[in-house]
């Protein structure tokens, strides 16, 4: 729409058209940090290159809509939108439809499925909010990554650019219409710029405190920082006045900042407020510096390589992350083979994509309305780009069947993920009728051991069941209400209770989502002879001692059910309580902010308070320790991969974790048990075990499997409590209660 304007003064200002050379070595700069760190996991603080694209974006957009308003007296929005479509949506579209496309080829049809769905969110711009709801972690995915999901900053500049345009010139048309004059609407626009950037800011801060994850992803959470970018370009005509002494000073202080920030940022810090104001602030310095002419000091920024880098930065960003994620179906992360492969095909990739469709459909006159293309560069030009775009679909096509003939493994390796097998027999053969009676010699634990072995063994991946479609944590976690309990409050702790009301024993369950997975082996143990209480809570370990959530906002109300659940165990009156906890809280759940060593300490004097407080005469506490994970089925299942894929080794922080039970165990007078046996033989740990998957995404285990445990489990709870009322008797200690010191008695027959 046509609106009052000011004078128009294109010809005082430089053209549209020119690219600062200062600007295109910070696109290199930040889209190199982000690689870096999804390649190498180095520098820590390398997403932070995502923030200084949103402070140039910010910059470049808001100064091609303040010259537009000078020169027209109005801002176009079809101009506007048709320029951020040819730039944006052509290559993120050929991106998404390779990537859809290759994890078809690679991964099972239920992966591909929910690569698809958020390739359709990022598409419309909107993988932002479809992350955010699913409670993404970026710093910490539970699940398999999507491939597609470094498009929610894609997805929070096109929403800013929704309101922007028309907050900008919604701004400049009432101070038209008041007459004001050129500087007035500087001044004003200026003002409004910044109130949205300490309005954001401020919010953030709030936000990040309360909700990380969705703090993380939301676009309000973030337009402080393009807004920042903005109101540098605002107050560019006053800052073209600063002292040429201090444009050196500014740029390498905003170098300065960028580097600091990128050392001190870690996934612990608080984000995006307020850790995201260093990389912010030093880029608008190094901005300020360039403002007025070419910055000759500036020469690490500016020159021919970081220029092209800068130039085809769109194209890397892009491309990187599908190349890093689907790049694990070929070779693990950490080896030589899998870093040169990533780099390079994403290098290949960006610079054909750029050379081939970026640049000539930019260029083009592609949405033009006809009577405006003759003033473009040429009516050949839109044909041109399209036919490059084909192109450029069949080479990357070609580069990725390349990819997959190359470096596939050999075909003796593994067939298919759907070769039949030969059946297998359960995990555990049917219980005796005394602990450890099993067809196999040795035990049901011994036999377990075996089939573990055979598993390790296998050469291809058998028909399993459930099918690997049917896994990952959400699936899971809807298995487990369907089967019993996870969460459980005051409001459904009846229901949270099995066995018969006159059972022999009585026994309370407590712990985090690992005691939930571990729920269908407790009860086939203690079959029909203890009535169990279940009292767990997702990411609410036993221990005392204050935890938040994994997403990193506060919860108390784990702190409160601890409490509830001491009391009801006192009402209760159990004769067993077992006591089970995920092994990854001191990586990054402590409130204290604790971590390594430190957070194990914590954890250790919390567990052995829980330990003592649960404790009474006549009553067995075990600490049963968690199950130490293997390949995530989602992500190492592919059609090119065999079973050793998804074997992995006991991590470190599962030795820290149940050395400091077994701590506790002693100094409390508690049981310790050991599961590794039940899951992996000489510290290998396979992702199945016969034809059933042991894990629903790497940690939890799956019900089937857990139902099959139920023998091995009932051994070791019968040993725990014959050890417990041992020591009992060699202390020479008599229960209170007046009932048998241990509940032996009732462990003693087989579970159900």
């Amino acid at each position: 729409m046509k609106v009052p304007h000011f004078p128009r003064l294109s010809q005082r200002h430089p053209r549209a058209s020119q690219v600062r050379g200062d600007i295109q070595g910070l696109r290199a700069l930040a889209v190199l940090l982000v690689i870096a760190n999804h390649v190498f996991e180095q520098p820590v603080g390398g997403f932070l290159g995502v923030d200084v694209f949103f402070v140039l974006s910010g910059f470049l957009i808001t100064g091609l809509l303040v010259r537009e308003h000078q020169r027209e007296g109005s801002i176009s929005y079809a101009t506007f939108y048709r320029r951020r479509v040819r730039r944006i949506v052509p290559v993120a579209t050929l991106v998404l439809a390779v990537t859809v496309v290759a994890t078809y080829a690679l991964y099972s049809a239920g992966r591909a499925r929910e690569v698809a769905f958020d390739a359709g969110w990022a598409f419309g711009f909107a993988a932002n909010w479809r992350f955010a709801d699913v409670g993404t972690d970026y710093f910490a995915a539970g699940g398999p990554i999507s491939p597609v999901q470094h498009y929610w900053s894609l997805s929070v500049e096109e929403q800013f650019y929704v309101v922007w345009p028309t907050l900008v010139l919604a701004t400049l048309w009432v101070v038209a219409r008041r007459k004001g004059s050129r500087r007035t609407g500087t001044l004003v626009l200026l003002s409004v710029t910044l109130l949205v950037t300490v309005g954001s800011f401020g919010y953030s801060l709030l936000h990040s405190q309360s909700n990380p994850v969705s703090a993380y992803f939301s676009t309000a959470d973030r337009a402080w920082e393009l807004a920042a970018g903005a109101a540098i370009a605002v107050a560019a005509p006053a800052l073209r006045r600063l002292p040429t002494w201090l444009r050196p000073v500014l740029c390498w202080g905003g170098l300065a900042t960028v580097a600091a920030a990128v050392v001190v940022v870690n996934e612990q810090s608080t984000f995006p407020a307020p850790w995201a104001a260093l990389p912010v602030a030093g880029t608008c310095l190094v901005l300020v510096s360039g403002i007025g002419g070419r910055a000759r000091f500036s020469l690490p920024l500016d020159n021919p390589l970081t220029r092209y880098v800068g130039d085809i930065s769109y194209s890397l960003y892009l491309w990187h992350f599908p190349v890093v994620v689907l790049g694990l179906a070929f070779a693990p992360r950490a080896g030589t083979a899998y870093v040169v492969v990533v780099l390079a095909l994403t290098l290949a990739l960006s610079v054909l994509s750029y050379h081939l469709v970026e640049n000539p459909v930019r260029r083009s006159n592609w949405l033009e309305p006809r009577r405006h293309r003759i003033f473009l560069q040429g009516p050949a030009n839109h044909s041109r780009g399209l036919a490059n775009a084909w192109l450029a679909v069949g080479v990357l096509a070609a580069v990725g069947l390349s990819a997959l003939v190359v470096t596939a493994p050999e075909p003796t390796r593994t067939e298919s993920v759907l070769a039949a097998a030969p059946d297998s027999p359960p995990v555990a053969a049917p219980a005796g009728s005394e602990p450890g009676s099993n067809p196999a010699d040795g035990g049901a634990e011994v036999y377990l051991q075996q089939r573990i072995q055979e598993s390790l063994d296998f050469h291809q991946f058998p028909r399993l069941d459930p099918p690997v479609d049917s896994l990952g944590l959400p699936a899971w976690f809807e298995s487990a209400r369907d089967y019993g309990c996870t969460s459980v409050t005051p409001e459904i702790l009846d229901e949270c209770v099995y066995g018969e009301d006159d059972a022999a024993g009585r026994a309370v369950v407590v712990g985090d989502s690992f005691a939930i997975a571990y729920m269908p082996a407790l009860r086939e143990a203690l079959g029909t002879n203890f009535r169990v209480q279940q009292l767990t809570m997702q990411e609410c370990p036993p221990f005392d001692a204050e935890t938040d959530h994994f997403a990193g906002d506060a919860y108390p109300e784990c702190g409160e059910f601890r409490d509830y659940t001491a009391k009801k165990v006192k009402k209760l009156d159990p004769d067993l309580v077992v006591l089970v906890s995920s092994y990854t809280y001191a990586d990054r759940a402590m409130s204290s902010g604790a971590t390594g060593t430190a957070a194990f300490e914590e954890i250790e004097e919390g567990f052995t308070r829980t330990a003592e407080r649960l404790s009474a005469p006549g009553r067995v506490v075990v600490l049963l320790g968690p199950p130490p994970g293997a390949g995530n089925l989602l992500e190492c299942v592919t059609k090119i991969s065999s079973p050793a894929d998804c074997e992995r080794d006991i991590p470190g922080t599962w030795y820290d974790m149940t050395d400091l039970e077994q701590r506790v165990a002693e100094a409390s007078g508690a049981e310790y048990v050991d599961p590794r046996p039940w899951f992996c033989v000489d510290q290998y740990c396979p992702g199945f075990v016969g034809t059933t998957p042991v894990y629903a995404d790497g940690g939890h285990l799956t019900i089937e499997y857990s139902e099959q445990l139920g023998e091995v489990v009932f051994d070791a709870l019968f040993a725990a409590a014959e050890a417990a009322q041992s020591a009992t008797q060699e202390r020479g200690t008599e229960p209170a209660t007046g009932r048998a010191p241990t509940p032996v008695p009732n462990l003693a027959s087989e579970p159900s």
